[in-house]
């Protein structure tokens, strides 16, 4: 978006309000008319426009549309707008606003739950985080004899280990392996151990494991092909084999994060895990931060 139409777009008085309302709340046409003491063509005029620059997007609403800011604004457009934000935050008459829109949504009952229905994936609610939520899941996993291909330092030994008979954890590089062993000599983990080996070369006798798990190290593996070929070959009958990694992209930084291969395709990954039972592999939503990094995982059951 050119500078010019940026700041066309938050020239209007009325855009600038109907913004900075979105930016705190999720609202309907008829919420915002109501709010503003404006007509319903205005109302969806400028929504129109704010819409086709990318500062906000709707969701469906049973009969109506309910908008809200984007969180996924492109770099230049996210740092106009926090600018500008910034800027007018002052001005008394979005006080009012903010006022008397909640007034109307406590009138016609819009509560919390009602607002950001079918947006709830991407809201904020106390205590439903991804990390608690894994938390919660977690405590029904049961891995068996567990390998953590690529285990890093051991972030993940705190959640595995509870839930594993013995956890193998296996990473090339030295200084993570020091750092992986003295986590868990802190810990006190006494069915957890080290090895210092690449992943296409497992220090594991064949059938050794009920569990193999990738989480999002594959694309640090050299051979990525070798390195499932000898999960599969470590695999007991019936373990499975979970990977999370990075679909396909062209996405520069993740260089920065040492990433030898910018994500998978889906046939490739398909083709490495050939021979499994029960092969699953789903995408995740991407990412609502730039540049949108999107997960792939990869479910399959030894025969």
């Amino acid at each position: 978006m050119a500078l010019e139409d940026t700041l066309r777009l938050f020239s209007d008085e009325t855009r600038l309000r109907l913004a900075h309302l979105l930016a705190d709340e999720p609202c309907t046409v008829a919420e915002l008319q109501e709010a503003l003491d404006l007509g319903q063509s205005s109302v969806s005029g400028h929504l129109a426009k704010l819409k086709s620059a990318g500062l906000i997007h709707d969701v469906a609403e049973g009969s109506a549309r309910r908008y809200r800011l984007r969180a996924d604004l492109s770099e230049d457009l996210s740092a106009a707008w926090t600018a500008i934000r910034t800027l007018a935050n002052s001005d008394p008459r979005l006080g009012a606003d903010r006022t008397r829109l909640q007034q109307v949504l406590a009138a016609r009952g819009a509560d919390w739950v009602d607002r950001v229905a079918g947006s709830l994936h991407r809201e904020y609610a106390p205590g439903r985080t991804w990390d608690s939520l894994c938390h919660g899941l977690l405590a029904f996993a049961r891995f068996g004899r567990c390998v953590d291909v690529g285990a890093g330092d051991g972030a993940l030994v705190e959640l595995l280990a509870p839930r594993a008979t013995t956890l193998v954890c296996v990473d090339p590089t030295p200084a993570m392996v020091g750092a992986g062993k003295a986590r868990v000599a802190a810990l006190g983990l006494n069915n957890t151990t080290w090895h210092q080996a690449p992943g296409e070369a497992l220090p594991l006798a064949d059938a050794s494991a009920d569990s193999v798990l990738f989480l999002q190290s594959l694309q640090y593996i050299p051979k990525p092909a070798a390195a499932l070929a000898e999960a599969r070959r470590v695999l007991a009958p019936g373990g499975r084999l979970l990977v999370v990694t990075l679909v396909q992209h062209d996405h520069a930084e993740a260089d920065r994060y040492g990433h030898r291969h910018r994500g998978f395709a889906e046939a490739d990954l398909r083709s490495w895990c050939k021979g499994l039972r029960d092969l699953h592999v789903d995408l995740l939503p991407p990412e609502t931060r730039p540049p949108r990094f999107q997960t792939i995982i990869c479910t399959g059951t030894a025969p």
